[in-house]
């Protein structure tokens, strides 16, 4: 057993355990979002600061995921190999990727939710600005066509001398 790849496979379980906390957080974060798009008043800032805070969290799995491809190539034989000298670590990896793996699902799933409720937020602002204009546009005729047919021989209360 090389001392090399015994470093590179518990690596691999770190970069696991890494992955998995990340996850974790996006799963939180995921859920903040949907409590926020439920709301009445939706809170647009926050649910912006999230999405930024995500997209970083998601290029860092990214790098992750490349580092953890990297170590894997390095020691794929040797673990193939001596399965039984690594046998703890590669157990714990399984749980890992499971973990991993249902994290994964039940983010992708809560995403689904939310890009609905955001579609609806979206449609539910288009119909207010739309509606808003439709009122301005009344009004604004209203006003013009009161201004227009106002004369003063119409008027109720039109003093004259005689």
């Amino acid at each position: 057993m090389n001392s090399n790849n015994s470093v590179y496979v518990r690596m691999m379980v770190d970069v696991l355990k890494r992955k998995e906390k990340i996850l974790q957080q996006i799963l939180e974060q995921t859920k903040e979002q949907e409590v926020i798009l439920k709301q009445e008043d939706v809170d647009y800032d926050r649910f912006q600061e999230l999405l930024d805070e995500k997209g970083r969290q998601i290029d860092e799995l990214n790098q992750i995921d490349e580092g953890f491809d990297a170590l894997f190539k390095k020691v794929e034989k040797e673990i193939t190999v001596h399965k039984k000298n690594y046998l703890t670590e590669i157990v714990t990896m399984q749980k890992l990727i499971s973990s991993v793996s249902d994290l994964g699902l039940r983010i992708q799933a809560l995403e689904a939710q939310n890009s609905e409720r955001f579609k609806i937020y979206l449609a539910s602002k288009r119909k207010q600005i739309h509606d808003y204009h439709v009122n301005s546009q009344t009004a604004s005729r209203y006003y013009q066509n009161m201004a227009n047919s106002h004369r003063p021989e119409q008027s109720y209360y039109f003093n004259e001398k005689q």
